[in-house]
């Protein structure tokens, strides 16, 4: 194999970080906690940097489907060493999931486009509360105050808003995926 074949350092660590959206949603979906997820990201990312060298620039495979490969491989380790789970997915499901598995933009990309179509629906003073509680991190008393509303209300708007986003979005990945 020539020189050129092989990716430098620094490009194999903005390879690695480039694609962590995709991989951590697929691990935290077929861990059974965050911790674990986070546990098997590391696994992940120290086996794709100590294999570094076996990727292949002019392989067939995107790096991404390369590095799926060893997130499987890493969270079969895992399901190993912690058997006694009984909330772990078989290794059928894990081939199925990263062959299903979407490429290009991601569905995290996708969600997140997809909210943000579905805020610009809401009605402005809806779009105003979501943003104040998410964005500016505003509590739901401080929300109560400004609204001059009682608090028990500001929990029904922002769980009417949260309703009507989630099938807003639901909706449009729908239709994203059977236009």
């Amino acid at each position: 194999m020539a020189t050129d074949d092989f990716v430098s350092d620094d490009e194999m660590i903005q390879r690695i970080t480039g694609c962590q959206r995709e991989l951590r949603t697929f691990v935290v979906g077929v861990t059974t906690s965050q911790a674990d997820a986070d546990d098997v990201l590391q696994d992940v990312n120290l086996a794709l940097w100590k294999k570094r060298h076996l990727y292949n620039p002019q392989m067939e495979r995107e790096f991404l489907h390369w590095a799926f490969g060893f997130a499987v491989l890493e969270v079969r380790r895992f399901r190993s060493r912690s058997a006694k789970s009984r909330l772990t997915f078989g290794d059928e499901v894990l081939d199925a999931l990263v062959d299903d598995w979407p490429s290009g933009i991601s569905v995290g990309e996708q969600r997140r486009d997809a909210l943000n179509v579905c805020l610009q629906r809401l009605a402005p003073a809806q779009r105003e509360i979501i943003t104040a509680f998410y964005s500016r991190r505003a509590t739901a008393q401080q929300l109560a105050a400004q609204e001059d509303k009682p608090l028990s209300t500001i929990y029904k708007i922002l769980t009417r808003i949260r309703e009507l986003l989630r099938d807003c979005v639901r909706s449009s990945l729908s239709q994203m995926q059977h236009p």
